[in-house]
């Protein structure tokens, strides 16, 4: 099968709680928007403390973490081919943000920063987690035919929600976050006008100008199989794509609409065009459509391990999903036979949320805790506290996920990256990463001007651009001979 570069994208919710009092402690704790790029900004400044490399937005690992437009850190994983990689760098950008807040709280005992890996707050509003894959483009031609299967795999990638609205004094829960904040089917936009599909032209230089799918629709989550269902079913669905094995079987009468529907009700019947006549299937149905579609493809076109590993799973989840039994309007998980609060978000915090609702909880305590469920903070995450009692099933080792804190996946360019940015601080040399395909390096020289690419008082060149154009290339030995030169002439070993 084609290679396929992919990687995501979480933006954090930083909240802060009180511990005690302090002199501007009159604001509601929740009330952050006002400060939130202070936050945020003060969070990337403690990179250094924690001896993470970093490049301006550029880490060490290949990853990329910033400060988005509207406040929120943000993580961008490094480019990945295979589904491990990518669950594992996710979840150590996840534990790299922990641990920023963790060392801004050192530094002040009077407030509590939490950082919440979640789509939606108290107040309504909305920040995302994006998706990117390397596709075609005549995949990217015919992308409608792949709506169907977007619109409904929430029913597995769901991170789950508490209604922020008055039901009629019924417990309200939806499947999906993001739901409810999609307007069309296609928009350029990620924000104020919201598309299923982001049709903003992305070209990448390699293969004849393959494209770059942005997806915006998908929630962030926490468990690791949710994460690897979401990319890897994906990643199983987007061959027959390119193939042209995706026809218009199934077209959804109003894409918006149903994404709703299934986010409020799983067993929800949505209106379909099929084969020229109209009917109504559950979001279950149109699945178990896509991943007959896909073992169909499969027996021909034989996966990686990888791939046939997912397709597994794919198929054991909607099995699972076949049993499952909700209590309606109450929202009750009332039959799990196969265990999928081990596996799937929404489930699990279901399954939390009737708990504690069994107990006596109130809607907006049940509200805070649908927030506590996302996070980071392994001493008060109520996700993380499950983790820590293996209630929830891996799919990585802990090793793998530490090891991508600072090693870059070996077989895309964020190897390459990951290394000139190493090495390159190591020998006390500036490093300006323009993006993810250029990168500059500069001398530090005390001379007036000699900061200037030309140093007009050597006679010299004193910085050094590299370009990384092809995301599959992980190894150069010309630039990296280059590299050498350029910090055995310019470095300084041993500078720390």
């Amino acid at each position: 099968m084609r290679r396929r570069i992919f990687g995501t994208e979480c933006e954090y919710a930083p909240v802060y709680l009180q511990r005690r009092p302090g002199p501007e402690d009159n604001q509601r704790v929740d009330d952050l928007l006002g400060r939130q790029k202070q936050i945020a900004a003060c969070l990337m400044t403690g990179t250094g403390n924690l001896d993470i490399p970093r490049a301006g937005e550029f880490l060490g690992n290949g990853g990329r973490l910033y400060v988005d437009r509207g406040g929120h850190p943000e993580y961008a994983t490094p480019e990945c081919t295979s589904i491990a990689a990518l669950v594992a760098h996710e979840i150590a950008g996840d534990r790299m943000v922990r641990d920023l807040a963790a060392a801004m709280n050192a530094q002040d005992d009077c407030r509590d920063l939490h950082i919440l890996k979640n789509n939606v707050d108290l107040y309504g509003h909305t920040y995302g987690g994006h998706e990117n894959y390397l596709i075609t483009a005549q995949g990217m031609a015919d992308i409608s035919r792949l709506v169907p299967f977007l619109v409904t795999r929430q029913i597995f990638t769901g991170a789950g929600k508490a209604q922020t609205f008055e039901l009629d004094g019924v417990f309200g829960f939806q499947i999906s976050q993001r739901a409810d904040f999609f307007d069309c089917t296609y928009s350029d936009r990620t924000s104020e006008v919201r598309g299923i599909i982001n049709i903003r032209k992305r070209e990448i230089t390699h293969l004849d100008q393959d494209r770059r799918l942005h997806l915006i629709i998908g929630d962030s989550n926490m468990c690791q199989y949710t994460i690897g269902l979401k990319i890897g079913t994906a990643i199983l669905m987007l061959p027959l794509l390119e193939a042209g094995e995706l026809d218009d079987d199934f077209e959804l009468h109003s894409p918006a609409d149903a994404l709703k529907a299934v986010s409020r009700n799983l067993d929800a019947k949505i209106k379909v065009q099929h084969r020229g006549r109209c009917m109504a299937l559950t979001a279950l149905e149109i699945q178990s459509a896509c991943l007959e579609k896909a073992l169909q493809f499969y027996a021909v076109h034989p996966p990686t391990p990888e791939e046939a590993q997912w397709l597994v799973i794919w198929e054991q989840i909607l099995t699972g999903l076949g049993g499952l039994k909700i209590c309606q309007p109450e929202m009750v998980l009332e039959r799990d036979p196969f265990d999928l609060k081990r596996k799937i978000d929404w489930i699990l915090k279901l399954w939390l949320l009737d708990r504690s609702r069994s107990k006596g909880a109130a809607e907006r305590q049940l509200k805070r805790l649908d927030l506590k469920y996302h996070d980071l903070d392994s001493a008060s995450g109520l996700y993380e506290h499950c983790f820590a009692l293996d209630l929830v099933d891996r799919v990585i080792p802990d090793g793998s996920i530490e090891s991508a804190r600072c090693d870059p996946p070996q077989d895309t360019r964020a190897h390459l990256r990951g290394l000139v940015v190493q090495q390159a601080l190591q020998s006390n040399l500036d490093v300006e990463v323009e993006n993810w395909e250029r990168i500059r390096i500069r001398a530090r020289v005390s001379e007036p001007g000699a900061q200037h690419s030309f140093n007009r008082f050597k006679r010299e060149v004193n910085s050094l651009g590299i370009d990384l154009k092809d995301p599959f290339q992980s190894e150069d030995p010309r630039m990296m001979e280059n590299l050498q030169q350029f910090i055995e002439r310019w470095g300084c070993p041993n500078a720390g």
